[in-house]
């Protein structure tokens, strides 16, 4: 108990400064989004609504956009009627998914059918360069349509927004976030439920970015598994991508958490704690090269799918001391309990690769507070102090934590 009543103490102090700081960003960007600054110094300001929210985003003069209440999409563009389908195992009535369209109807076990979606979810607000979206307190949400940042937008920052109800009971509804070729994007610090299709996607081109103290919670009356577990977590797709996910609070997932399938994609993954999916969370696969440390799971249906790829996932003492030959420090074994089997996938490729970009001593936290029983799943339960749970834990991890990576290379 008296552990218990120091830690909340410490959280409470470290969460005041990200409070406080209501119209700045808190923290600087690391990993590979190092050096990322978004809309610096420029005064930040919040639009009246959400025409002039979708102007801001999209121009070219460098912006502190703030999210200061609700920008709600929902309903702004009228309903779609199309073709689609739904599985025979899964009916949209028992909890499941339809699918909007033709691309996901050819198997044997797709009824074909009539859906009805918001026409705003698969369009999402472009996003230009030098831009930080700043959600304010716990009132900055965008509902009903995601952000797509494509190949010709850099240096961006989004921190402290909710992304959500973006058509969630229908696959191919809209993404969250979707990078198409960006380089130099920090996401931090934000919330994604209750979405169509993937709450991150990156596709199409290269993208160079980094995930960091974001809460992916699952939880829903419309899966894809009809688990009420979200299916469609992130797909890291574009050929060549290089990415940090790093403190991330996974939950209540049934799929791709995270999928890494892009073809040279660079992938460095520490810190997260994932709870209670009910499904498979790591897929990497052939041509992908992941490195998978410090991580924390429990009650985890299938911790690891897909082909495996060149992955250094750190099963065992031997292989955390092996890596210092190539980083210069041991890399932390993950944590693994009430979870299915953790494979043993010691693709020295993956550290090889890792070993081009700068790296620094990591003071690796989490499984501490997890080894005296103070981890997440038991604080968040007890001690929520804000509408956005990751900031109470995940604000305290970022001071206690470092990057492996520390070199920008966008």
């Amino acid at each position: 108990m008296k552990s218990s009543t120091m830690l909340i103490s410490f959280v409470t102090l470290a969460l005041a400064p990200l409070i406080n700081a209501a119209t700045t960003v808190s923290g600087s960007a690391y990993g590979f989004a190092k050096g990322v600054s978004g809309g610096g110094s420029a005064v930040a300001a919040a639009p009246s609504d959400i025409a002039q929210l979708k102007s801001w985003l999209a121009d070219s003069t460098p912006r502190v956009i703030l999210i200061n209440k609700t920008y709600n999409f929902v309903g702004t563009e009228g309903s779609t009627t199309g073709s689609g389908c739904y599985q025979s195992g899964c009916l949209p009535t028992k909890g499941g998914q339809d699918y909007i369209g033709t691309l996901s109807c050819t198997g044997t076990n797709m009824i074909s059918t009539s859906i009805t979606y918001d026409t705003a979810g698969p369009t999402p607000l472009d996003v230009g360069s030098s831009k930080t979206i700043l959600g304010v307190g716990s009132a900055g949400i965008i509902a009903g349509k995601g952000l797509r940042i494509p190949a010709t937008s850099t240096n961006i920052i989004i921190q402290n927004v909710h992304f959500t109800n973006i058509n969630p009971g229908h696959v191919w509804g809209g993404d969250a976030i979707s990078l198409e070729g960006s380089r130099g994007v920090w996401i931090d610090h934000c919330k994604f439920s209750l979405i169509g299709r993937q709450m991150i996607v990156s596709h199409f081109a290269a993208s160079q970015f980094t995930i960091s103290n974001c809460e992916f919670y699952g939880t829903t009356t419309t899966s894809a598994t009809c688990n009420a577990n979200h299916y469609w977590t992130m797909m890291i797709n574009g050929p060549g991508d290089l990415l940090t996910l790093d403190r991330n609070y996974w939950h209540n997932l049934s799929g791709r958490a995270p999928k890494i399938s892009g073809t040279g994609a660079v992938a460095q993954i520490t810190n997260n704690y994932m709870a209670n999916n009910a499904g498979h969370d790591f897929e990497t696969y052939d041509g992908t090269y992941s490195l998978i440390e410090g991580n924390v799971l429990e009650g985890v249906t299938l911790p690891f799918d897909g082909t495996a790829g060149s992955t250094y996932n750190v099963p065992d003492s031997a292989s955390s001391t092996a890596c210092a030959s190539y980083l210069g420090r041991n890399c932390p074994v993950n944590t693994i309990t009430n979870s299915g089997t953790w494979p043993s996938l010691k693709v020295v490729a993956a550290l090889a690769k890792l070993k081009q970009y700068d790296s620094s001593v990591s003071i690796f936290i989490i499984q501490f507070f997890y080894s005296l029983d103070l981890f997440p799943s038991k604080l968040f339960q007890r001690f929520l102090v804000c509408k956005f749970t990751n900031h109470l834990i995940f604000s305290t991890w970022s001071l206690l934590l470092r990057p492996v990576l520390s070199r920008p290379v966008f």
